[in-house]
């Protein structure tokens, strides 16, 4: 209680103080002086257009080095199960195809061919054909025949490389008929049995290969091989060639292939004597990209023949121009090859069997474009060849018999060639081919039976609906030059050579087809009195097991 009055004295002594302290306010009151009104002055408007700061154009390069920490994680396997696909059996391919047919003049034909596939990991085949003509009704002894069979395979081991071999034999006969055309219409025509006019040729082929058959570990690819052939001869003449090759591959990447081939090639020929030609090949070549997109490619091809050592380029580079459009080559090559008996009567029938084999030397400078436009894929060139034994074909009227020698020479060939496949509409393939060459040799006026001019083309076209397809093929080669009995230079007719080919599906296995040659009778001498046999016809039917 005595808190309280306390408290309340000492309240009222501080408010009087207070008030006793503030004299020089009168009765409390304010007197106001005036009001205030705060205005603005008139101003004149500035419109401020904001400006972008310069771009910064400066490049500026950041370089992160990130260190590679493998981090190991563990988790549990998981657990894969299959997911059922329900599809459509495949069907089984066809192994087999055999074809028949019969024309004129006297001509037949055949071909088999079966594929064994029920060995895993290899894959074996037979085949036999024959073609066969008989133009003997209109002129004496103008018919051809060729037999050949044969068995080849593949096989690949679990460990990693592959084996291949096979085994050929073929049968040719050719028949002198030049007699017939003797070059001076006043000239008497023999007759001979075909005995005394037959060329025959009967020709083994064996061959045998092992190689990587999937992607080694080091990246090596790797093949060595031997194949050798027998052909012997009537009248009684023999030529044997074995030849052995070895080839590597290291590839640094998917575009850098560093490549060495070593190849060794015998030939022994035999008629009344013996000649041999032994050449042997060491090619090392290193192909790298440049820029990205420049290949270029660098190597040499080290030979040798008979105790003579040289060395050849073989350099090339491909620059792209307008990509996928337009690309540029050029290159440098050389080698040597053999003019065998094989490689002579192949190109000439009627070559004399009893001749001079020997080995020709080249060196080739090319360069052209290639590339797609518009759907053509074409490929242009010029090249410009400096060879060693170039073989020319010429006559030998020693005989009643006319058949062709051998001769030799040196000189060059420059070359303008071109080529392009097409597809203008669905199912219609087109391709052509032209070159033109202009020979110079430095002891004969001519490069006797050799073309100058030859262009190809072809069309093919499918009716898929009617199970129907057909094509035709056009070949045209200028007049060959060729020397007359008096020695001068004289040019043979041109080639115009349109063959039609046509097909009928009667099923999936079995069909018909009809083949028309030379429809246009063209009766040309590809080499001097020996005429072709003109129009010709063949008919058969095919069908697949």
């Amino acid at each position: 209680m005595f808190s309280k009055y306390l408290l309340l004295c000492g309240l009222f002594f501080t408010a009087t103080t207070t008030l006793l302290a503030q004299t020089d306010l009168d009765d409390n009151e304010v007197t106001v002086v005036s009001n205030f009104e705060a205005r603005l002055k008139e101003a004149t408007r500035v419109k401020v257009v904001g400006v972008k700061p310069p771009a910064d154009t400066s490049r500026r390069r950041q370089q992160y080095s990130v260190v590679d920490r493998p981090i190991a994680i563990e988790y549990p396997a998981p657990v894969i199960r299959p997911r059922g696909v329900s599809r459509k059996k495949a069907e089984p391919g066809k192994n087999g195809y055999i074809g028949i047919g019969a024309g004129f003049p006297g001509a037949l034909y055949g071909d088999l061919s079966y594929d064994l596939s029920a060995v895993e990991n290899a894959e074996l085949g037979i085949y036999a054909n024959h073609f066969s003509f008989n133009n003997n009704g209109n002129v004496e002894n103008q018919k051809s025949s060729d037999t050949r069979f044969g068995v080849g395979g593949t096989y690949l081991f679990d460990q990693g490389f592959a084996v291949s071999g096979a085994a050929d034999f073929t049968a040719q006969s050719r028949y002198y008929y030049g007699y017939n055309f003797p070059e001076s219409s006043t000239d008497s025509v023999p007759s001979f049995t075909d005995d005394q006019v037959r060329q025959r040729f009967n020709i083994t082929d064996i061959s045998a290969d092992i190689f990587n058959g999937v992607r080694t570990a080091a990246d090596l690819d790797y093949k060595a091989g031997v194949s050798l052939y027998l052909m012997d001869g009537d009248p009684a003449v023999r030529e044997s060639n074995i030849d052995i090759n070895v080839q590597a591959t290291k590839w640094i990447s998917d575009k850098q292939p560093l490549d060495i081939k070593l190849r060794a090639d015998f030939t022994t020929y035999k008629d009344t004597s013996s000649q041999k030609l032994n050449n042997v090949y060491l090619s090392p070549s290193y192909t790298t990209a440049i820029a990205g997109r420049y290949r270029l490619k660098i190597g040499v091809n080290l030979t040798s023949q008979d105790d003579d050592f040289d060395i050849f380029p073989d350099v090339s580079l491909n620059a792209p121009i307008i990509d996928g459009l337009l690309s540029a080559f050029v290159g440098a090559e050389g080698s040597i090859q053999k003019n065998t008996l094989r490689t002579l009567s192949e190109y000439n029938p009627w070559v004399r069997p009893r001749l001079r084999v020997r080995t020709s030397e080249y060196l080739r400078f090319y360069g052209g474009v290639e590339g797609t436009f518009s759907g053509v894929a074409y490929r242009a060139e010029a090249s410009y060849k400096n060879l060693d034994n170039l073989a020319t074909f010429q006559l030998d009227r020693s005989s009643a018999i006319p058949q062709f020698q051998i001769t030799y020479d040196d000189g060059s060939i420059f070359t303008l060639q071109a080529s392009g496949t097409m597809e203008p509409i669905k199912n219609l393939k087109v391709n052509a081919s032209v070159a033109q060459r202009v020979y110079n040799l430095e002891n004969q006026e001519k490069a006797w039976h050799l073309p100058s001019f030859s262009l190809n083309a072809g069309a093919d076209y499918k009716l898929e609906k009617q199970n129907v397809t057909f094509g035709a093929d056009l070949y045209l080669e200028n007049g060959l030059p060729y020397q007359d009995a008096a020695g001068e230079a004289q040019t043979l007719s041109p080639l115009i050579d349109l063959n039609l080919n046509g097909e009928y599906g009667f099923s999936e296995n079995f069909s018909a087809w009809l083949k028309v040659n030379n429809l246009l009778g063209n009766n040309r001498e590809r080499f001097v009195q020996y005429p072709t046999i003109g129009l010709n016809l063949l008919v058969g039917v095919s069908a697949k097991f």
